[in-house]
């Protein structure tokens, strides 16, 4: 499950964030990545009001708070940090998701900026045989806004000119987005080509329409996330939006 876009300490909708914390500690097969943007981490220096939010360091508790029964059962998988992140390190050495983590007791799981997972799935119930199916997700936060559909999903699309993958997400955008595509890829050593799926994948928010979005004209975002599907019996995946 891809988790980020909470801003804690701002317009966080902490009231549908618990659900999905229910729903992936409920659940055996389950787990999330979080993809920034956790904390509003508004200073005088940057967009957003610093005076409505609470001190950082308070938001960095609640965090803890919030994600931490997710590191205790072993649910996450990895933690990179968002541009409201970001605003502490441009004018300190401080990185918000670093100390969030370490805090957790899982500081080997950050990375302040992107992230390649190699994630093994594997156990045929039916035929009571293991299988090993590897898949790489590349994630990052994301900075590009685009006021429309079309420009959030090309943002996201050029995700595949950086890195290769099967599966690609980022955030940032407060727009719930997937889409598959197909690539030939040749197998130089067989002289013949194969076909390989691709996933796009944009997560949503956890926020509350409030008075930023509606000074801007932003229509309000729908609260949740898309959720990743990862076969263990073959060698496929899916995005349920």
């Amino acid at each position: 499950m891809l988790l980020s876009d909470l801003h804690i300490g701002g317009d966080f909708n902490d009231t549908a964030f618990l659900k999905y914390r229910e729903w992936i500690l409920s659940d055996p097969y389950t787990y999330c990545v979080i993809i920034g943007d956790v904390i509003e981490m508004a200073t005088k220096n940057s967009v957003g009001d610093s005076y409505n939010s609470l001190p950082p360091n308070q938001q960095r508790r609640l965090a803890v708070k919030y994600l931490k029964p997710l590191a205790e059962n072993k649910k996450i998988l990895g933690y990179i940090d968002g541009n409201h992140e970001a605003r502490a390190n441009r004018e300190t050495d401080e990185y918000s998701g670093e100390i969030i983590c370490e805090l957790m007791g899982i500081p080997s799981l950050y990375d302040p900026d992107s992230m390649m997972l190699f994630i093994t799935v594997g156990h045929n119930k039916a035929e009571n045989k293991k299988t090993r199916n590897i898949y790489t997700i590349y994630m990052l936060h994301g900075h590009a806004g685009g006021q429309t559909i079309g420009g959030k999903a090309n943002a996201l699309e050029r995700l595949a000119k950086t890195a290769v993958s099967d599966i690609y997400v980022q955030a940032h955008t407060h727009q719930g987005i997937a889409f598959p595509e197909q690539i030939i890829m040749p197998d130089v050593n067989k002289r013949k080509c194969n076909y390989r799926k691709r996933l796009f994948v944009n997560a949503g928010a956890f926020m509350n329409y409030a008075r930023y979005a509606k000074q801007h004209g932003f229509p309000p975002s729908l609260v949740g996330t898309p959720t990743l599907e990862l076969s263990g019996v073959r060698r496929d995946f899916h995005a349920r939006v």
